[in-house]
Order: C-alpha cells, then sequence, then structure tokens
C-alpha cells in the first residue's frame, strides 16, 4: 500500500503545535501514534523519534535532560518571507523557487540565503517521501476525500482539462489542500487522464478485483467558470467613431476631408493590424499552455493548473471580444 506519507522529520516536526517550543520525549510519540502519522511505516514511534534525533540537520534535540525534546528553528526574516510566499501562492515550491524568490525579495546573496535558510528546522515547513517541493504544515491533504468521492459515484477518469473544475466545483476540495496521486497506488496518470484504481477491497458493487470503469469526467467543464468577459480598449472605440465623425465633414472642406478620410483609414488599418497580431499571440500562449498544463499534471501541481485555465479562459474572453471589434471595424 502507497500513501503520500510525511519525511522522518516533517512527522515530528507535525506534533509540535503552534507557541510549543518543547514537550516530553512521551508526548511527541503518543501524538505520532494518536494521529496516525507513522501509519504506513514500518516503524515505532520511539524509534522514528530516535533517527529523527541523529539526523545532521534535525528540527528537534534533546533538551534539558534526556526526557525533554525541543525545536531547533531560530526564527529569521527568512523563514517568514518563505511561509508568505507558500501562503499566497497556495502552491508547494521547491528549495530552488524559494531561494529565487527571496533573492528577488531581499538584499541576500544566492549562498547566503541557502545557508540561512535550514526549512528543515521550521515546522511551519513539511515535505512528503518522493516529493522535493515544501508544504506548509497547515495544509490538508485531499487525496482520501478525492478517492472517496470517486469510488462512490462511479468515476475512473478524469482529463486534465477537468481537472480542476472536478476537484473544486465537484469534489468540494478545500483550497489549500494538496492533491498528490503521484504518490498514492489508489491514482495512476497515464498523458492527460487521472485514473482512480478501484481495488477489490473497496465496497464497489459487483467488481471483485482490481479494475478501472470506463466512465470519463467531462472534459470541456472548466469553460464555465464565470469570468466577466473583458470590453475591448476605448481607444479602439474611439477609431471606430472616428470613420464616422470624417463624414459628416462639409463640402466646403472637401480637400482637409479627403486627407482626415485617408489618415483614419491608415489608422484603422494599422489598429486591424495590431488587433490580428494580439489574437495570433493569445493563440500561440494557448499552444503553449497547454504544454504547460500537461507537465504539472504529471508533477501533481493542481495549484498551477488552476492559475493556467483561468488565464486560458480569460485569454478566450478577450479573444472573443476582439473579434467582435474586427468583426464592427470591417462593416464600418
Amino acid at each position: 500500500m502507497k500513501r503520500p506519507t510525511y519525511t522522518l522529520s516533517s512527522i515530528v516536526k507535525k506534533v509540535f503545535r503552534s507557541g510549543e517550543r518543547s514537550l516530553p520525549r512521551t508526548e511527541v510519540c503518543s501524538r505520532i501514534e494518536a494521529h496516525e502519522l507513522n501509519a504506513y511505516l514500518n516503524l515505532d514511534s520511539e524509534s522514528l523519534l530516535d533517527k529523527v534525533l541523529g539526523l545532521e540537520q534535525s528540527p528537534v534535540r534533546v533538551g534539558s535532560s534526556e526526557a525533554i525534546v525541543e525545536l531547533t528553528y531560530q526564527p529569521h526574516q527568512l523563514f517568514d518571507l518563505a511561509y508568505r510566499f507558500l501562503r499566497d501562492t497556495l502552491s508547494p515550491k521547491k528549495s530552488e523557487q524559494i531561494v529565487a524568490e527571496l533573492r528577488r525579495q531581499t538584499q541576500f546573496g544566492w549562498n547566503q540565503i541557502q545557508r540561512l535558510l535550514q526549512l528543515e528546522k521550521d515546522p511551519r515547513f513539511v515535505q512528503y517521501q518522493g516529493d522535493p517541493r515544501w508544504f506548509l504544515a497547515e495544509w490538508t491533504l485531499g487525496n482520501d476525500q478525492v478517492y472517496a468521492f470517486c469510488v462512490s459515484n462511479g468515476i475512473t477518469q478524469v482529463t486534465s482539462r477537468s481537472l480542476v473544475h472536478f476537484l473544486e466545483q465537484e469534489v468540494g476540495i478545500a483550497q489549500d489542500a494538496a492533491f498528490l496521486p503521484v504518490l498514492d497506488d489508489r491514482f495512476r496518470i497515464d498523458g492527460e487522464r487521472l485514473y482512480i484504481i478501484v481495488r477489490s477491497e473497496e465496497p464497489v458493487e459487483d467488481e471483485a478485483a482490481v479494475q478501472e470503469i470506463a466512465v470519463t469526467a467531462p472534459s470541456e467543464t472548466i469553460a464555465t467558470t464565470g469570468t466577466e468577459v473583458e470590453e475591448p480598449a476605448e481607444p479602439v472605440h474611439n477609431v471606430q467613431l472616428g470613420e464616422g465623425h470624417h463624414e459628416s465633414s462639409t463640402n466646403t472642406k472637401e480637400e482637409k476631408t479627403m486627407n482626415t478620410t485617408v489618415s483614419d483609414r491608415q489608422v484603422l488599418q494599422e489598429v486591424q493590424e495590431l488587433l490580428q497580431q494580439a489574437i495570433s499571440r493569445l493563440e500561440a500562449r494557448q499552444q503553449e499552455r497547454t504544454q504547460e498544463v500537461v507537465g504539472h499534471f504529471q508533477q501533481s501541481n493542481m495549484q498551477a493548473i488552476e492559475l493556467l485555465m483561468k488565464e486560458k479562459h480569460k485569454h478566450e474572453q478577450i479573444a472573443l471580444g476582439i473579434k467582435q471589434v474586427l468583426a464592427t471595424s470591417e462593416e464600418q
């Protein structure tokens, strides 16, 4: 059985509540057992704690007596900035991504940040075995919720295009919940599809072995998000009005009117060309976005996929608005 499991250091950090700096050794072990943090490890809580105490970058150490365990974390602004970065983006990050962001925000050098930013010691940050990214300890894990929903509704396939909508609107997974199918043998990723593996021990009618039922979640539902259509920029409307304005000029100013007409047509043509280029760029971005979604899907980065889907819908509405402006200008 394979399930998302915290690293040993993260398990120990998870038992410390906000404001706690030290705990009796017996309490640490008791909380590990109570929360079943070692459920998928062949390791009892005492042995687990001993292993973590022996790590070079251990988040804990022996306190004033052998019976006390205390955190080794020392506050620093870099830790707080890293915490805000993950909290604001609602997305797990690799160490190099965090360092790059802190390098941008501060005057610290790259090597200096790497030396000072020991996230292994900060109880606000945790990792899962097999995943190099850092998560916030306060975030929940949504794998069980997603699996239970799929089993109860007979869903065994979800496409990448509908995944974000499915998780948020159908399953109702929390915004800050992590979904890690790569670390869970109840899920399998194949290309642009996520398969839910129903096993014989699960209570599914008329099924007695590992199977995949061919029920596909809708692939286009993501397009139904309620983003408002953006209005075309005002200068474009001014160009349209300008073409009609020259027609009201008097015959006594025929030469000036002709010059104005030529000028207005040239401007309108230039604007139309720029709008066509904008549409081409939006379409090119759509092709790039498709590849990015697939890449994030294979890495189980659902937050990044969500942002890309929102960007996709917004760009589609912008492109539609531009096409409407072009159609209007060609009728003038």
